[in-house]
C-alpha cells in the first residue's frame, strides 16, 4: 500500500511509480525543448530559403520571429481543456500521448513545409504538446512527491529545459551545415513519437482528491478568479512573463545575431566564377548568364559583414534574382575563416545546459537552504539571479568574442535562476485539485506575453533600428523580473501555508 496522499503537503513519500513517471516526464520536457531550439538554430539558412521567404522583405525578421510564437495557436484552444479535464479526473497518461504524439508529427512535418504560411501552419500545431504535457506534468510530479522533496523533483524535470534547448541548438546547427540545408533537421522530431507510445503504457499514478472532488472540481474561469488573488502566484507569473520574454528573445535571435555579426563575405571574381560553373561534386547550380553578368560588375576583394553584402546584392540584382539565389550567393561568398553556423550553435548550446544546469540545481539548492532562515527565500533567489544577468546580457553586445560569450554564461545562469524555484513557489501556493489549472494558466500567461511576442517585437526592433537597439530594450525586462520578484518575498509563506491548510 503506498503513502498516503491528503492534503497539499502531498504525501508522506513518493507515491509508487513515481520516479519513472519522472524519469519519461523529463524525456517528454527534454524533446519539446530540442524541438523549439532546432528552429531558432537553423533560423539564419531558413531566412536564406526563397521558398519560404522573400530576401528583401522589409519584415523579414518580424516573420522569422512569429514562427517561434505560432505554437501559442494551438496552445490557446488546448490548455484550458486539458485543464479542465486533469481537474476533473481524467486519465493524465493519455492526454499527455495524445499531445506529444500530435506535436512530434507537426515538428516533423515542418520539415516538408513549401512556404511560409504551411510551415507556420506546423509550428501552430507545435502548440498542441505544449499545451499537453505542461499543466498536466507539473501538477503530476508536484502531487506524486511530498513538499520537503517537490522542489527537487520539479528541478530535475526542469533542467530538460537548458538541456533540451542546448541539443536542439546543437543538433539543428551541425545537422544544417551538414546537409547545407535547415529541412533535415526537423526530420529528427519524429522520434518523439516513441515518447507518446509510452504514455499510452504507463499506469496512472495515485491523485489526492477523491472521486467526489474531481466531479465537484472548479471551472477554468472559478479557478482563475481564485488565482487573481494569491499575491505570490501573481507575482511569480509576472516576474516568469519578463524573464520568459527575455529568454524566448535569446533563444530565437542569438544564433541569427552572432551570424551576421561575426560572418564575413567576400563576392571577388573567384566566388563568382564558382557560381557561374560550380563544382562537379557540388548540389549548385549554375547561376543564371544574366545574373553572373550582374554580379561581376560588383565584385570586390574586400571582406564585408552580412548586412553591407545584402544591401549590395539589393542593389544589383532584381527582387526575383534574389529570392532564386541570395542563398547559394552568400554560401559561395563565406570566407573560410568566417564563423559557421554549427560552431555558432555550438557554443551557444553548451552554454545553455552549462549554464542552465549550474542556475537550476544551485538556485533549488540554495531556496531550500534558505527557506527556513529568510522569509520568502525562493524569491529572494531568483531576484538576485535576474539581477546579476541584467549587466551581463548589456555586456555580450558590445564584447568581441569570445569575451561576449563569457559574459552570456553568466547572464544565462542568472536567468535560469527560477526555473527550479519558481516553478516550486506555484506549486506549493495552490491545492492539488486547482494545481493542473493553475500551470496551464501560468504557461499562457508567460508564453502569451512572453516568448511567443519576444521574437516578433525584437525582429520588428532590429528591422526598424538595428540589433543593439533590440537586445537594449530586451535587457530590460530582467530588471522589471528582478524588481517584481523581490516584492514577493513578504507574500510566500503565508500563501504556502494557506494552501496546505485549505486543502
Amino acid at each position: 500500500m503506498g503513502p498516503s496522499i491528503s492534503s497539499n503537503a502531498g504525501p508522506a513519500g513518493s507515491v509508487p511509480g513515481a520516479k519513472s513517471a519522472l524519469a519519461l516526464l523529463i524525456g517528454i520536457n527534454l524533446f519539446n525543448y530540442i524541438d523549439r531550439q532546432i528552429l531558432s538554430a537553423v533560423l539564419p539558412l531558413l531566412q536564406l530559403d526563397g521558398t519560404i521567404f522573400d530576401p528583401s522583405d522589409p519584415w523579414l525578421k518580424f516573420k522569422l520571429g512569429a514562427l517561434t510564437s505560432a505554437f501559442l495557436v494551438a496552445y490557446m484552444i488546448f490548455s484550458p481543456l486539458v485543464g479542465w479535464l486533469d481537474g476533473h479526473g481524467y486519465r493524465r497518461w493519455i492526454i499527455l500521448g495524445f499531445g506529444v504524439s500530435i506535436w512530434s508529427v507537426a515538428s516533423g512535418c515542418s520539415g516538408f513545409a513549401t512556404g511560409y504560411w504551411v510551415l507556420l501552419l506546423t509550428r501552430c500545431l507545435v502548440g498542441v504538446g505544449e499545451g499537453a504535457y505542461g499543466p498536466v506534468a507539473s501538477a503530476m510530479i508536484a502531487d506524486a512527491y511530498p513538499q520537503a522533496s517537490r522542489a527537487k523533483a520539479l528541478a530535475y524535470f526542469n533542467m530538460a529545459i537548458p538541456v533540451g534547448s542546448a541539443i536542439g541548438f546543437i543538433v539543428g546547427g551541425q545537422v544544417a551545415d551538414y546537409y547545407d540545408d535547415w529541412r533535415h533537421a526537423f526530420w529528427l522530431t519524429f522520434s518523439g513519437l516513441g515518447l507518446g507510445v509510452f504514455c499510452f503504457l504507463k499506469r496512472e499514478l495515485p491523485r489526492p482528491q477523491t472521486a467526489e472532488q474531481a466531479a465537484n472540481a472548479p471551472g477554468y474561469f472559478e479557478v482563475l478568479n481564485r488565482l487573481r488573488r494569491n499575491r505570490s502566484f501573481v507575482v511569480c507569473c509576472i516576474g516568469m512573463t519578463a524573464i520568459t520574454f527575455v529568454l524566448g528573445g535569446v533563444a530565437a535571435w542569438i544564433p541569427t545575431y552572432v551570424f551576421q555579426r561575426e560572418s564575413r563575405f567576400v563576392l571577388n571574381a573567384a566566388a563568382v566564377d564558382g557560381l557561374a560553373n560550380p563544382p562537379a561534386d557540388s548540389k549548385r547550380k549554375a547561376l543564371p548568364d544574366d545574373v553572373i553578368a550582374k554580379l561581376r560588375t560588383i565584385t570586390d576583394d574586400r571582406e564585408v559583414d552580412f548586412g553591407t553584402l545584402k544591401t549590395t546584392l539589393e542593389g544589383t540584382l532584381t527582387n526575383n534574382d534574389l529570392v532564386l539565389h541570395f542563398e547559394p550567393i552568400a554560401k559561395v561568398a563565406t570566407t573560410p575563416t568566417s564563423m559557421k553556423l554549427g560552431s555558432i550553435t555550438t557554443i551557444f548550446g553548451a552554454i545553455v545546459v552549462v549554464g542552465g544546469l549550474i542556475a537550476t540545481l544551485f538556485a533549488t539548492w540554495l531556496g531550500e537552504r534558505l527557506k527556513t532562515r529568510i522569509r520568502g527565500a525562493y524569491f529572494w533567489v531568483i531576484s538576485a539571479g535576474a539581477f546579476g544577468a541584467f549587466p551581463c546580457f548589456i555586456a555580450f553586445i558590445y564584447l568581441p568574442l569570445p569575451w561576449g560569450w563569457l559574459v552570456m554564461f553568466f547572464a544565462v545562469v542568472g536567468l535560469f535562476m527560477h526555473v527550479g524555484p519558481g516553478f516550486t513557489i506555484l506549486a506549493n501556493v495552490v491545492t492539488s485539485g486547482i494545481r493542473a489549472t493553475a500551470f496551464a494558466i501560468n504557461i499562457l500567461v508567460i508564453h502569451v506575453l512572453g516568448d511567443v511576442i519576444s521574437p516578433p517585437l525584437i525582429g520588428a526592433a532590429a528591422d526598424t533600428f538595428n540589433w543593439n537597439v533590440a537586445l537594449l530594450l530586451t535587457s530590460g525586462m530582467i530588471l522589471v523580473g528582478s524588481i517584481v520578484w523581490i516584492r514577493g518575498m513578504k507574500y510566500l509563506d503565508d500563501d504556502t501555508r494557506r494552501a496546505t491548510e485549505m486543502s
